[in-house]
């Protein structure tokens, strides 16, 4: 269903909530993707343009702000010099607001691979086949009725899936802040090669159409919007591309131009700026509602 806001009479109130802040305000919960990185800092230097606003929520204490979707667009206006941003702030105990986990889709690196280097990862404890509690939706996804703490007993982290559909779990029981160095250990071990890419989907004849060479797909535990929050505070971040957040709603196609970024206009200038844009497009009736799940292919 397609809502325009003009017909429905939303109000500036009821937009998400967009401003513009200092990039040194901000901190990452997950490492930034080095493969996609590269490509996305030369675009936004062609296009000179920041069409999506990264995801923060603000954890209060005077902390900085968590970003919680949008560590590749963060890290590339820092390699490009800027020091404003623009983002959609969310309260991160919104109950609209979810954090579910995407899957990595490996191409080239087999089982024998993992399985030698995963030998040499003290800490974590290998079985055949998936934990029982893990439920797999119609569309390959985790299933909405899942229990997050059920898949999280006895340390799970994670499993690796081969492309003749054999499956290892892999655990640690240790403190959430162990498993956490351990997902990073294993993710090491592809996720600086040009081999992977994360995934929505876990059937293994889509995947195979879709990725000619591969071999191998990981599938994560779950981490709630809290679990993230202490990884934060403890100053540690999960390996990239493993959070996907699920908001109420999201702000796309924003466009700011980078020229105002990087203009000798205050913060407060910039912000100001930015409120009276939204409301020419609000009178102009140029901003859409989508509330059914959207497909972005330009990110």
């Amino acid at each position: 269903m397609t809502a325009h806001l003009g017909r429905n009479h939303l109000r500036i109130g009821e937009l998400p909530d967009l401003r513009i802040v200092s990039l040194s305000d901000l901190v990452f919960h997950e490492d930034p993707d080095e493969e996609r990185l590269l490509n996305l800092v030369n675009r936004l230097g062609a296009e000179a343009a920041l069409k999506n606003p990264p995801i923060v929520t603000d954890p209060g204490q005077g902390r900085k702000l968590i970003i919680l979707d949008g560590a590749n667009r963060v890290t590339a206006l820092i390699k490009l010099g800027y020091k404003h941003i623009p983002v959609q702030v969310v309260a991160l105990d919104d109950p609209l607001l979810n954090v579910r986990c995407w899957h990595h889709a490996v191409e080239k690196l087999d089982r024998g691979y993992f399985r030698e280097n995963l030998a040499k990862i003290s800490g974590i404890r290998i079985s055949d086949g998936f934990p029982e509690s893990i439920d797999l939706g119609e569309n390959g996804e985790e299933s909405d009725e899942d229990d997050p703490e059920a898949v999280k007993y006895n340390g799970y982290l994670c499993s690796l899936t081969s492309d003749d559909d054999t499956t290892i779990s892999i655990y640690n029981s240790g403190h959430l802040l162990d498993q956490v160095q351990r997902l990073c250990e294993i993710t090491n071990l592809y996720l600086h090669t040009p081999y992977s890419d994360r995934v929505s989907y876990t059937k293994l004849a889509s995947l195979k159409h879709n990725y000619p060479e591969f071999r191998t797909l990981v599938t994560f535990r779950p981490f709630d919007k809290h679990e993230v929050l202490e990884v934060v505070l403890s100053g540690r971040k999960l390996p990239a591309g493993i959070t996907r957040v699920l908001l109420p709603k999201r702000a796309l196609g924003l466009n700011i131009r980078l020229e105002l970024l990087k203009s000798a206009l205050t913060l407060e200038e910039k912000n100001h700026w930015l409120t009276e844009m939204i409301h020419r497009l609000v009178a102009n009736k140029s901003i859409r509602f989508y509330q059914e799940p959207t497909f972005v292919f330009d990110e």
